[in-house]
């Protein structure tokens, strides 16, 4: 038996709408950008790197410059109006050690729901459920004082149909990044670059699929601080390195007050996968605690809401 044609069209159509961005590559759930906080100013994040999803997801980089064990948790469904059982999850936790950086791990879990299998002659094999699953490893530390590089180990186990159908793959990927802060001028520059690693294999060696492996790059400016007031402007460029087809170019401003409360806009830019719109935010925060809102369009002509993304997150 193999995987029939009806199941990889309709994962398909499932994983390109379950990405904010049209990546190329397999793996979608290494591609959402996990954050409500970053989604909310237009999914950058990667200069910015001061909260437990940036250091794991964004730049793990930013794990040399962390100071406090903290907690996050994102959860977002994906596709509001169409498929309300196509959700992602993204739980992290960073803990720094003297002298030594900090170590972070991450679980990714994207879940495609229920879909109904058929076989080479059409015939039903029943209904299944597709997901992936990414377990992550971190660790950043200090090169120099204001110099920090980082790396994150990852494995993915992607189900599209049943084992029995060759529907299942697996793989591990690798990013390697550095963060430079100037403090002078209140200014961050990173770079990363994501998911190196073999191809993932269903059916057979001759119908592998790359990892959509991508490389970052982002500013991260102090733009004003007076009286409680912070804002934060950055910017964020994505390259494929799959494809020279596929980039993105992202921005976005935050407004924050103390910890207490932060409003966020942003400009989200994907021309291959015709995504382009305003994005937009909201974070409160008390005593270690913080809630995060963000919210960004999807396709061009998909008919489909923006994606909403809630992280909820803790600092000990």
């Amino acid at each position: 038996m193999r995987l029939s044609t009806t199941i990889v069209l309709g994962c398909a159509l499932g994983l390109s709408l379950a990405s904010t961005a049209f990546a190329q590559g397999t793996g979608r759930s290494l591609d959402i950008q996990p954050g409500a906080r970053q989604n909310g100013m237009g999914a950058v994040g990667v200069a910015i790197a001061d909260d437990a999803t940036g250091v794991t997801w964004w730049n793990p980089a930013g794990l040399g410059f962390v100071n406090r064990a903290a907690v996050d948790l994102t959860y977002a469904q994906l596709v509001p109006g169409l498929a309300s059982d196509v959700n992602y999850n993204y739980l992290t936790y960073v803990r720094p050690t003297s002298g030594w950086g900090a170590f972070g791990i991450g679980l990714v879990f994207l879940s495609y729901g229920t879909s109904e299998g058929t076989d080479p002659f059409g015939n039903s094999t029943g209904t299944f459920t597709s997901n992936e699953v990414s377990p992550a490893i971190s660790y950043g530390t200090k090169l120099l004082p204001d110099l920090s590089v980082g790396a994150s180990l990852k494995y993915i186990r992607i189900q599209l149909a049943p084992q029995s159908l060759s529907g299942v793959g697996a793989t591990f990927g690798l990013d390697l990044a550095a963060l430079y802060r100037i403090p002078a001028a209140k200014l961050n520059m990173a770079v990363n670059v994501q998911n190196l690693g073999p191809s993932v294999t269903f059916i057979n060696e001759d119908e592998r699929s790359p990892l959509s492996r991508n490389i970052k790059a982002g500013l991260a400016w102090d733009t004003y601080e007076m009286e409680g007031f912070k804002l934060l402007t950055a910017v964020d460029f994505d390259q494929s390195l799959v494809t020279d087809a596929f980039w993105q170019l992202h921005s976005g401003l935050e407004l924050r007050y103390t910890d207490q409360i932060a409003g966020r806009v942003g400009y989200y830019y994907d021309p291959l996968g015709q995504l382009e719109g305003l994005t937009f935010g909201l974070g409160l925060g008390w005593k270690g605690l913080s809630l995060d809102f963000g919210s960004i369009p999807q396709a061009k002509d998909s008919g489909l809401p923006n994606v909403s993304k809630i992280t909820l997150g803790y600092r000990f």
